[in-house]
């Protein structure tokens, strides 16, 4: 009997978090949001969108509908809106900081992936008893 296992992890979920924001964001301009979408939006090859899908397909993160469409799940939903809010407090406060918006989208992008969820919750709580004024935007 032959031992199946469980594909491996190959993506990690900082860059998962990314795809789905991104789907996320399409969404809002698109009526039906494609991998070459994605992979024109984040600057991917097709291929590594489609390793990624099978993975977010895998944990149940987005659905493929017909003719190709990117459904996010509720959870992929969830991570996506998760993620955006994380980018945009982080941009708001690099801005209000006096730090350029172009390199402040950059930094912002960085922050996000590279502050896992409690500590951005930690962060972001510090900041608010401390009185920084971006605390409480979630979108601009």
């Amino acid at each position: 009997m032959e031992d199946k296992q469980k594909p491996a992890r190959v993506i990690s979920d900082a860059t998962l978090d990314r795809y789905l924001s991104a789907i996320l964001a399409l969404r809002q301009q698109l009526p039906i949001v494609r991998s070459v979408d994605v992979a024109n939006d984040l600057g991917y090859s097709k291929a590594c969108v489609s390793m990624a899908l099978k993975q977010m397909t895998r944990e149940a993160l987005v659905c493929i509908g017909s003719h190709g469409a990117l459904l996010l799940t509720e959870e992929g939903e969830r991570r996506a809106e998760r993620h955006r809010e994380r980018s945009l407090y982080f941009h708001r406060l690099l801005t209000e900081s006096g730090v350029e918006d172009a390199a402040a989208r950059d930094e912002a992008a960085a922050l996000t992936r590279a502050v896992s969820g409690d500590t951005f919750d930690a962060l972001r709580g510090y900041l608010k008893r401390a009185g920084v004024p971006a605390q409480e935007q979630g979108a601009e």
